[in-house]
């Protein structure tokens, strides 16, 4: 408890004027070794110099002289860092979007309706808002909020990439290996075991999205973890500039990169003339150049510049009302706005091209309408959970969607391998003496489900292989 009376009237007397022989004495005690010298108060409004450079942002130095007391003192503990607050919405969209592209790459055993087949077989269109959301969470996790800065993490590069990449590998290799022999007898009866061996090395590498006709190899669905594996090796390089750019910076970005996006696609539809054609229920031997449409849908590049527009758009909340720096106030925070409506746009375009009544091709679709409106639900549904709202933003947050969408990873890497055992011809036929009929996909849904339930704990979760998984990712890490 301060006493400020007191110190008052003990320091009068050092006020006065002192006998000037004192002043040498003063000066030889001040200079033997082992003495700290600290200024007498003074009767002055103006801080002493001695205090303002013992800044307590500065570390502890070490103490001198052999002052015992001070090297006793403990350094003080750094102050922990706040969690980020948990978006379980994006974990429910993430389950709503791998189960609408897994029925999509197997329901043409499912059902002959052709409506059912427009409806469900958009795939190409559907994935690019999953880009989009890998693009979200990563800067989500990997930038400062209210600051215009990346985090610790993102450097160096090398190690954000392979963590990034060590996080889904282990479930594809394990896959690789536990149906690898289908695979392999696939893959040789058709094209040869040169071939297949070769391919084997680019699906364990995961190159196969560079090649536009074998980005499907082995287990079809994972060319996306190719492309993924690309934008994870540039992210590290690109988060810190993105983290820095101010709203009106962010926006720019995101209409740089539709653009960019769309340039590709319009090439594509305007050399072939298919700007109505839907890809989805369109064969590769009726379409006009099947290689030209895997370049569109396939490339990592392209798939990148959606990553990149998920990390814009993170940005755009992660900044809402932060001071810009440049001696402006920040702009204000404004309502979250419904996410209800964003998400019933989404399904209305899936509809409305089924129905007929948009003829608009799938890369058009994608990039003009439905990938623009999933990054409004996104950032809705963000803010949303941020500001407490209810209705739809609530309800992916219940426990079971959660649950679905932390078991949406094993979903994607198994549903193809699974398929290929009832649904590929020469696969089904060796096994079940042709392929299931309608009456069985309800069975097959079933299987993924519980296959990957079995997956996400006995694997994913597993203590041992997290160990194994973290010590393997170390080394390379080290190495690289």
């Amino acid at each position: 408890m301060l006493r400020p009376l007191a110190p008052a009237a003990r320091a009068a007397p050092v006020c006065r004027p002192r006998p000037t022989p004192l002043r040498p004495s003063l000066a030889a005690r001040a200079a033997r070794p082992g003495r700290v010298q600290l200024p007498l108060p003074r009767p002055s409004f103006a801080p002493a110099p001695a205090p303002a450079r013992a800044s307590p942002r500065l570390p502890p130095r070490p103490a001198a002289g052999g002052d015992a007391a001070a090297a006793a003192a403990p350094a003080p503990e750094p102050a922990k860092k706040p969690s980020k607050p948990r978006l379980p919405g994006l974990d429910s969209l993430r389950f709503f979007l791998i189960a609408y592209i897994g029925v999509g790459h197997f329901v043409s055993f499912a059902t002959r309706d052709a409506f059912l087949l427009k409806l469900f077989t958009q795939v190409n269109v559907w994935v690019g808002a999953f880009f989009v959301l890998s693009g979200y969470v990563a800067a989500y996790t990997a930038t400062e909020i209210g600051k215009f800065e990346a985090g610790p993490r993102v450097k160096p590069a090398g190690a954000y990439a392979i963590a990034r990449i060590a996080g889904f590998y282990p479930l594809f290799l394990l896959v690789n290996v536990l149906f690898g022999a289908m695979f392999v007898f696939a893959d040789a009866a058709y094209n040869g075991p040169i071939a297949a061996a070769f391919h084997g090395l680019l699906s364990a590498t995961l190159a196969q999205a560079w090649f536009p006709a074998h980005a499907e190899i082995w287990n079809a669905p994972t060319w996306f973890l190719s492309a993924l594996a690309f934008a994870m090796v540039v992210l590290p390089h690109t988060l810190p500039w993105i983290a820095s750019l101010r709203k009106d910076g962010l926006k720019k970005l995101l209409l740089a990169l539709t653009a960019a996006s769309l340039l590709g696609k319009l090439a594509y539809s305007y050399d072939l003339g298919v700007w109505t054609i839907m890809e989805g229920v369109t064969s590769a031997k009726a379409h006009p150049n099947i290689l030209l449409w895997n370049v569109t849908r396939f490339h990592p590049f392209y798939n990148l510049l959606e990553v990149l527009m998920g990390a814009a758009a993170a940005r755009m909340v992660m900044v809402d009302g932060a001071d810009n720096g440049d001696g402006k106030a920040g702009e204000e925070k404004k309502a979250p706005g419904s996410a209800l409506l964003p998400a019933l746009g989404l399904l209305g375009i899936t509809a409305a091209r089924a129905a007929g009544w948009l003829q608009l091709n799938d890369p058009l679709t994608r990039a003009l309408l439905f990938v623009p409106l999933f990054i409004v639900l996104v950032m809705r549904l963000h803010r949303n959970t941020l500001a407490g709202a209810k209705g739809l933003t609530a309800l992916l947050g219940t426990k079971v969607l959660t649950y679905l969408g932390t078991i949406s990873f094993p979903i994607f890497i198994l549903h193809g391998a699974i398929g290929q055992v009832f649904y590929k011809k020469i696969i089904a036929t060796k096994l079940w003496g042709g392929v299931m009929g309608p009456g069985f996909f309800p069975a097959y849904c079933a299987i993924v489900l519980a296959a990957a339930v079995a997956a996400q704990h006995l694997f994913l979760e597993n203590k041992k292989v997290q160990e194994v998984s973290a010590s393997i990712t170390k080394k390379i890490t080290a190495a690289v």
